[in-house]
């Protein structure tokens, strides 16, 4: 195995004969011919090749010139946490039927079933090869858990079809079992992935804990489906949710054991560890980090993430939504609203810096932070973009920090395209595994071992350790519309904490059947001080409570979220004109 082939996905799929031609569509395209002979298959180093192209399919920060980056994934894909300037019409019932597009493509899990006919014909050992055999279980499991998240039921296949095969005609298969053939496609994976601890070029390349931490997600996200959806018509009838929980918290509990290399990053102490984790470029000697992206500037692979983080925006900015689920550093709800009648504008936010959660402070800019330091210059946090546009823009007045480092080439520069940033992008991250965990064992009604868990998160920042707190707060930011247990509260509390910003929360959202969140209701700003803005034209109105109220036009009867329909995406109707047997997704 080639160290490299660990590091630079995106570099090696240009010499494996691998090309956009693959991303076709398979009912549009001829079929594969130089990937599918016979004289491909033959060597460990050809199968190599092969897997490398779905690593394309991780979300990760994107090169020079097309920026979504590490913290803008929730607002882009619609959160009550995080916005962009546009409202997000995952949410607000603006999404129209499609007739043909979206996510309906099955070109990725043609291939990867491609590898699967084939791959027996490798002549040399298999100890050779399992890896990508294992790469292949996982990313096939990946693929679908993907379209589940998007259509519910998808149809099933286990081999590439040809253009007269009658299974392109086949009706969807019901969710559960696509969800099962998924777990059981990683417990393959698990089998034959190797560990941190044995594999060649380590985190930069799928693991058996990566494999381990994804068979967490997939079935803490379908247990949540199942129970939360119950009776309605995107639940699958007679489905065991407690079936999928422990499912988790058996993958959980798994590589929560010493044998595995695995740990919470710590560095600088609780004022800078959850920051500096997200800044680093090498994140290879980070037992937290089972999966990342590396960059490198001499292969001109880099981004613009940290000019983003420092001097600009692109546009996303965190809610008032999110800041609410900060306690204080005493571990006790905090009153952000009774602040916010007196304390307004920067000094509200150095005031919820000083009292609360470091997190809080290490995800959003706080007045007088250093934004960079570097060969540019200095710059000096003095308070948010409200008077810009575009990708300057800040219409909440928190203004994302999280990953920044000043001392970065690329922070602040007025040249950031030949500067480029190559920060680390973490795919994976064993804090999801603690949550996962958690999370999975209360639904289970059972006993958490938080010193195990979440007081580990908590520790890293400085925090008390967890416990269950009667919230006088919660109805404000966090009432789902259906009873949960006060420590249940404080377990999505916690992971919307560690988790701000990664991309977590549209999917969160929607397992927990969480509409009432944001139904009829708008995302707010800060307390909005005027006396700050003299002589500086700024354009937001603010509600009752004095907040910034950013959509007040876009979204003037707040979020119009159809409950019995857009959980799911609308199935193209061409591919129903086309294949009677597939049956339409609610309310489209």
């Amino acid at each position: 195995m080639k160290a490299k082939a660990y590091v630079y996905w995106a570099a090696l799929l240009l010499t494996t004969g691998i090309t956009s031609s693959c991303k076709k569509d398979y009912l549009e395209r001829k079929p594969l011919t130089q990937v599918s002979n016979d004289e491909y298959w033959k060597t460990a180093d050809d199968l190599d090749k092969y897997v490398l192209q779905f690593y394309t399919t991780f979300p990760v920060i994107e090169s020079v010139g097309s920026y979504t980056g590490l913290t803008s994934w929730d607002a882009v894909r619609g959160a009550d946490t995080q916005i962009s300037g546009t409202a997000s019409t995952m949410w607000n019932g603006a999404r129209a039927p499609v007739t043909s597009g979206g996510n309906w493509t099955w070109t990725d899990i043609r291939n990867v079933n491609t590898f699967f006919e084939n791959y027996r014909k490798c002549k040399d050992p298999f100890e050779r090869y399992q890896q990508y055999v294992g790469e292949a279980h996982f990313f096939k499991a990946k693929l679908y858990f993907d379209k589940v998240l998007a259509y519910g039921d998808v149809p099933w296949y286990d081999k590439p079809l040809g253009m007269d095969s009658d299974e392109l005609y086949k009706a969807r298969d019901v969710r559960t079992a696509v969800v099962d053939s998924i777990l059981s496609n990683l417990d393959q994976a698990i089998v034959y992935l190797a560990s941190l601890k044995t594999l060649p070029g380590g985190s930069n390349r799928l693991s058996k804990e990566a494999a381990l931490l994804f068979k967490s997600r997939v079935a803490l996200f379908e247990g949540s489906w199942q129970k939360y959806h119950k009776g309605t018509e995107f639940a699958t009838p007679g489905a065991d949710h407690d079936k999928y929980f422990r499912i988790a918290r058996q993958a959980a509990e798994e590589l929560m054991k010493p044998a595995y290399k695995t740990g919470i990053y710590t560095s600088a102490g609780p004022g800078e560890d959850y920051n500096r984790m997200f800044s680093l470029t090498d994140q290879g000697g980070n037992p937290e980090v089972l999966l990342w992206k590396k960059f490198d500037r001499t292969l001109n692979m880099g981004h613009s993430y940290q000019i983003y983080v420092s001097d600009r925006t692109a546009g996303i900015a965190v809610t008032m939504g999110q800041v609410e689920h900060y306690l204080d550093k005493n571990g006790a709800p905090y009153d952000y609203m009774t602040l916010s009648k007196t304390v307004k504008g920067s000094k509200f936010l150095a005031r919820i810096a000083q009292d609360c959660d470091p997190r809080l402070s290490q995800l959003i800019w706080i007045p007088n932070m250093v934004m960079w330091d570097n060969s540019y210059g200095k710059g000096v946090f003095s308070k948010p973009f409200l008077d810009k546009s575009g990708e300057y823009l800040n219409n909440t007045g928190f203004q994302i920090r999280k990953g920044n480092d000043p001392k970065d080439p690329q922070a602040g520069s007025g040249v950031a395209w030949n500067t480029n940033s190559i920060t680390a992008s973490i795919v994976f991250r064993y804090a999801e595994v603690l949550l996962n965990y958690a999370e999975a064992t209360a639904e289970l009604g059972e006993a958490v071992d938080y010193n195990r868990s979440i007081n580990l998160l908590r520790r890293r920042s400085g925090m008390p350790d967890f416990r269950v707190n009667p919230d006088p707060y919660r109805s404000r930011y966090a009432d789902y519309g259906y009873p949960l247990s006060d420590e249940l509260h404080e377990i999505r509390r916690e992971r919307t904490v560690e988790l701000a910003a990664e991309g977590f929360r549209y999917d969160d959202l929607r397992r927990w059947a969480a509409h009432k969140l944001m139904a009829g209701k708008r995302p707010k700003g800060y307390p909005l001080d005027l006396t700050e803005w003299t002589g500086q034209k700024i354009n937001y109105q603010v509600d009752a409570d004095g907040l910034i109220d950013p959509f007040v036009k876009q979204l003037p009867t707040g979020y119009r979220f159809n409950a019995r329909r857009d959980y799911l995406e609308c199935i193209p109707t061409n591919e129903i004109t086309l294949n009677k047997n597939l049956k339409q997704n609610p309310g489209w």
